[in-house]
C-alpha cells in the first residue's frame, strides 16, 4: 500500500510537455534536456496540426514549439496565435534555429512566454524551461538585445511595420508558392494575395517578384 501510494504522488508529480518539432532527433534530445532537470512525460509533434491534436488530448503542462515546421516559415507563430486564444494560460516556449529579431518579436507578440535557439548550451535550454514552466518569461540574451535595439528611435525598418496577414503571405512567397496556392493554403481570395504582395514589394524595397522572393527568404533567415 505505501509503494502504491509512493507510486501514485511520483506519478503526480510528472509533468505532461508537448515538443513540436519536424525532426524526431531534436524532440529526443530535448526531451533528454528537458528530463535533467524536470520529471515529465514527453509527447512529441511533427506539424502544427499534430501539435494542435496533443494539445487538445493531452493539455500538457506546457508546450515548446518550432516556428518553422516542414517548409511553412510561421506555422509555429499560427499555431501559438490559435493556442493562445483557447488557452491564455498556457506556457509555451519557443526554440527556434532562426536569429531574426523581427521573428522573435512576432512570437512573442503571438503570446509565446519565451524564445530560445535550439543551439544554446543546455544550461541555458533548463533555465528557460524552468521558468517557463513556473509562469515566467525567458528570452535568450542575444536575441533579448536585438529586439531591444530594434525598439530604439531611428532603428525602425520598413520590414518591422509587416501586419500578421503580410508576414504570412511572405511566408508563403518564401517557400516558393504561386499566389494561387498562396491563395488556397491562406482561405483567400487571389486578388487579396495580388495586393498584400504589392504591399510588401513597396515595404521591402523589392524591384520584382524574383527580389521579393529573395527578401522574403532573408526575411525569415534573419539576414
Amino acid at each position: 500500500m505505501i509503494e502504491a501510494l509512493a507510486h501514485e504522488k511520483s506519478a503526480e508529480r510528472l509533468k505532461r510537455i508537448v515538443i513540436i518539432d519536424d525532426h524526431p532527433v531534436v524532440v529526443e534530445g530535448w526531451g533528454r534536456i528537458i528530463r535533467q532537470r524536470i520529471p515529465c512525460e514527453i509527447v512529441g509533434a511533427a506539424t502544427a496540426l499534430e501539435g494542435w491534436r496533443a494539445w487538445r488530448a493531452a493539455r500538457p503542462d506546457m508546450m515548446v514549439v518550432d516556428l518553422t515546421l516542414g517548409d511553412h516559415k510561421i506555422a509555429g507563430i499560427k499555431l501559438i496565435d490559435r493556442l493562445r486564444m483557447l488557452d491564455p494560460t498556457l506556457p509555451i516556449l519557443v526554440f527556434t534555429m532562426h536569429r531574426s529579431p523581427i521573428l522573435a518579436r512576432r512570437a512573442l507578440q503571438a503570446g509565446a512566454n519565451g524564445i530560445i535557439n535550439k543551439d544554446s548550451p543546455s544550461d541555458e535550454i533548463l533555465t528557460a524551461l524552468t521558468e517557463v514552466l513556473s509562469g515566467g518569461n525567458y528570452v535568450g540574451s542575444r536575441l533579448a538585445t536585438q529586439i531591444a535595439l530594434m525598439n530604439l528611435p531611428g532603428r525602425h525598418g520598413s520590414s518591422s511595420s509587416l501586419t500578421a496577414r503580410e508576414e504570412e503571405i511572405l511566408g508563403l512567397i518564401a517557400e516558393g508558392l504561386s499566389y494561387r496556392e498562396i491563395a488556397d493554403r491562406a482561405c483567400i481570395s487571389y486578388k487579396t494575395v495580388s495586393n498584400v504582395s504589392l504591399a510588401l514589394r513597396d515595404k521591402l524595397g523589392a524591384a520584382s517578384l524574383g527580389d521579393l522572393v529573395v527578401k522574403a527568404i532573408r526575411y525569415f533567415e534573419g539576414s
